[in-house]
């Protein structure tokens, strides 16, 4: 089971994020000090390092009659430090969708999935060189979550593009039809051809995609 973010913090920290987790309001120091039973210099040396982490940040309160101060927040990035089930939760969508529209249903339904993922993205490729768009293409997918490279194809002239991590993979393993998405999210965006030329679902050491055409 992989650890969840928030374990790699330390406990005060964790406790800290779990009062504004479970408040869904803002604390200012002080409250933040009574809650945690520590002084507001060590209240102010966590915080630091949170909001450096962007798991926090501080919004101005203005009190009634009073100075204005500020408060603290979790934000966006801080509510995802806390486990969540995405795996299970997307492995029993895509079971149910299996069940409801067969193998081939599902397949559509993903490839169509990959392309409207790859039409947020083709503005980047307009006006590039084939290889410089896949070498685009590569980078998007780092940003999607893969550690994709492109590497050159001694039996090609374009290169070819090496992802050592699927954001898949958890899900590929029980359901193949899920490459579909990428195959479709590659296709669409080099509008072109693509190998997949080995696979990790096959004994591979790394996903590798080749272009079969110009894009």
């Amino acid at each position: 089971m992989d650890t969840p973010p928030i374990a790699a913090l330390g406990p005060r920290q964790r406790q800290l994020l779990t009062i504004l987790l479970e408040a869904k309001t803002a604390f200012t120091v002080d409250e933040l000090a009574d809650q945690l039973t520590i002084t507001r210099s060590a209240v102010h040396q966590h915080l630091s390092a949170l909001e450096q982490g962007g798991y926090v940040q501080k919004e101005v309160q203005s009190p009634k009659g009073g100075r204005p101060g500020y408060a603290w927040r979790l934000t966006e990035v801080g509510i995802h430090l806390f486990p969540k089930q995405y795996a299970l939760f997307s492995n029993a969508l895509i079971r149910v969708m299996k069940e409801q529209l067969g193998s081939a249903g599902l397949t559509d339904t993903l490839r169509s999935l990959g392309e409207s993922l790859a039409e947020q993205f083709a503005y980047r490729l307009a006006n590039k060189k084939p290889d410089e768009k896949i070498e685009e293409v590569a980078r998007i997918m780092r940003e999607l979550g893969y550690q994709s490279r492109t590497e050159d194809d001694p039996n090609h002239e374009l290169p070819i593009i090496d992802a050592r991590n699927c954001v898949y993979h958890h899900l590929a393993r029980e359901h193949a039809e899920v490459c579909q998405l990428d195959l479709a999210l590659l296709e669409k965006l080099l509008n072109a051809k693509i190998d997949h030329a080995e696979c990790m679902l096959r004994g591979g050491k790394a996903c590798r995609f080749r272009v079969r055409s110009n894009p």
